[in-house]
């Protein structure tokens, strides 16, 4: 089983490379940017059998945060231990 199954990360679409390799290890991964790189991204991963999902948004931006948690809350809620 990879380490990272049940793990969901929140990464930079400028970090497209990181989000893959945490993919391949089992994460879901969350692709933020405004760009369409962070989409391109969350598809390449979902194409090779990972979870990713991308969140159009700036992380200065503090509506954007909020909107982001409160997205990754909805998708992936967590599981009581």
């Amino acid at each position: 089983m990879p380490r990272l199954t049940g793990r969901v990360i929140v990464v930079t679409a400028a970090a497209a490379a990181t989000a893959r390799t945490l993919a391949e290890e089992g994460a879901a991964v969350v692709l933020v940017g405004t760009g369409p790189d962070a989409g391109e991204t969350a598809a390449e991963i979902e194409e090779a059998g990972g979870r990713a999902v991308m969140f159009a948004g700036d992380l200065d931006v503090s509506d954007d945060r909020a909107a982001l948690a409160e997205m990754v809350e909805e998708l992936f809620p967590a599981r009581d231990a």
